[in-house]
């Protein structure tokens, strides 16, 4: 994988898990930790999402199949970091979600690259 495909991941993995912080954020104390269903789907939705966006960026480079992991291991590296620095910072950053959101906001960033990790590490179909 070229340098130039490395930073583009890298830059489209940063914005999209902003957004998907940010979303968070917004909306955890008030909506999506109310009840287990909706964080379930909100997690899901998330994971989702990020899936695509990487897909997206795969296409627009036009990346072949076996440069995946690399792919999503730069594509997911910006948002791993984040997240580290968020929840160090958690108190300070998000002061009106309770501590146990904290537990949470970890559980949603380990679902959401997760499901990207399988999903680069999938196995291109074989053709007869």
């Amino acid at each position: 994988m070229s340098k130039e495909d490395s930073f583009w991941f890298a830059v489209a993995g940063a914005v999209v898990w902003g957004a998907a912080t940010l979303f968070y954020a917004a909306f955890a104390g008030g909506l999506i930790e109310q009840a287990f269903w909706f964080y379930v789907l909100n997690a899901a939705l998330v994971a989702s999402a990020i899936a695509f966006f990487f897909h997206l960026t795969v296409r627009l480079r036009r990346l072949p199949l076996r440069r995946r992991a690399p792919a999503a291991l730069a594509f997911s590296a910006p948002g791993l970091a984040g997240s580290i620095l968020v929840m160090g910072l958690f108190d300070t950053l998000l002061p009106a979600l309770p501590p146990e959101s904290l537990g949470r906001y970890g559980a949603f960033v380990v679902v959401a690259y997760g499901v990207l990790a399988l999903l680069a590490l999938e196995r291109p179909a074989r053709t007869a």
